[in-house]
């Protein structure tokens, strides 16, 4: 039998290697579900707890001296809190002593800060995580970031070729297509359906709704899909983005929201429960258990945080051992999640 590392509990469970040693080593609490998930893997795998504690393998010289920066959205969307802590606690373990991940959070729409950042950031570290518009001015200066030997990666939403290294997220037209299918197997009355973006410029979402439509279209083409309507990735833009569609429309039936500023989605929706609207979102959302529950969400397309960041950090280790230009892909799964599956 192989033996039994972090790293190899940390790859069984799709999580990084410091979420590993924070559950077993007991140096740190998790949230439960990745806790359970981290049991599980060590379990199938053979190690039992009261073991003597696990050690990391030693990790390729060129990996220590490996400094990471990040470029994410407002925090005032929960996602983005949950993304963060991921980030700094699964990539701490690879930075040098005495220092630790940088981090920047932007407005969706203030592209001149973000390009800010990324010429700041590219000065003081070897790679960058961007979530970020697919704006001109920001994929010329990832282009010129990266001519300097900085790596850049897109991480959930990807951008239009400009010499980023690497794009790390769902496969956005399966999930709009997969919501697609839910909604049509939610939608047994008349009645349209609403459509929730970030912003136009969101690749991401911008595949999601055209997944999604191409579903509807092909199994349900008299069912009215309404225009797009932006949240602007926050919980007030989400909260009157909703408050339009339901004032608008008096027979919404449906809204697909795979963007920021769930919150005031729920919020808008909870304000009228007398109006039957199912609601198929992107997750995780702060709260977005209780919503499920109650049903103010319908079905969640959830990430999944602890393994992006698990696989995030592997891809940019690998790119940092060996140099060259190239460009990585990582598609990775999606949770549905509904009430009886929580």
């Amino acid at each position: 039998m192989s033996k039994i590392t972090l790293n190899v509990i940390a790859a069984a469970a799709g999580v990084g290697v410091a979420t590993v040693d924070r559950v077993l080593n007991r140096r740190a609490p998790v949230r439960p579900a990745t806790e359970q998930k981290v049991l599980e893997a060590a379990s199938r795998l053979g190690y039992r707890i009261g073991h003597a504690p696990l050690l990391q393998e030693a990790l390729p010289a060129s990996s220590v001296t490996l400094r990471m920066g990040f470029i994410l959205l407002a925090k005032s969307y929960s996602f983005y809190h949950s993304l963060t802590d991921a980030l700094r606690q699964q990539t701490q373990l690879f930075h040098p002593a005495g220092s630790e991940p940088l981090f920047a959070w932007h407005d969706i729409h203030d592209v001149e800060a973000v390009v800010a950042s990324l010429y700041a950031l590219a000065e003081q570290v070897d790679a960058i995580g961007v979530v970020a518009l697919d704006h001109p001015l920001i994929r010329h200066a990832i282009e010129t970031v990266s001519r300097q030997g900085v790596r850049v990666y897109a991480l959930f939403s990807n951008f239009s070729p400009c010499g980023h290294a690497g794009y790390i997220g769902l496969d956005n037209q399966k999930a709009g297509r997969t919501a697609g299918w839910v909604a049509s197997h939610l939608l047994h009355q008349p009645g349209s359906v609403g459509v929730l973006v970030g912003d136009h410029r969101f690749i991401c979402q911008e595949t999601n709704e055209i997944g999604f439509r191409s579903y509807l279209r092909e199994q349900d083409s008299t069912r009215r899909v309404l225009e797009p309507l932006k949240t602007n990735e926050t919980i007030d833009g989400g909260y009157q983005a909703t408050r339009q569609l339901l004032d608008d429309n008096p027979d919404l039936a449906l809204i697909f929201a795979p963007c920021g500023g769930i919150e005031g989605v729920i919020h808008a929706l909870r304000q009228q429960p007398q109006r039957k609207v199912a609601l198929i979102c992107h997750g995780p959302v702060q709260e977005g258990e209780l919503a499920l529950i109650d049903g103010t969400i319908t079905v969640m397309i959830r990430n999944r945080i602890d393994e992006m960041v698990a696989r995030l950090t592997q891809m940019v280790q690998q790119h940092h051992a060996a140099p060259g230009e190239h460009f990585t892909q990582i598609t990775l799964p999606f949770d549905i999640i509904t009430r009886e599956n929580l």
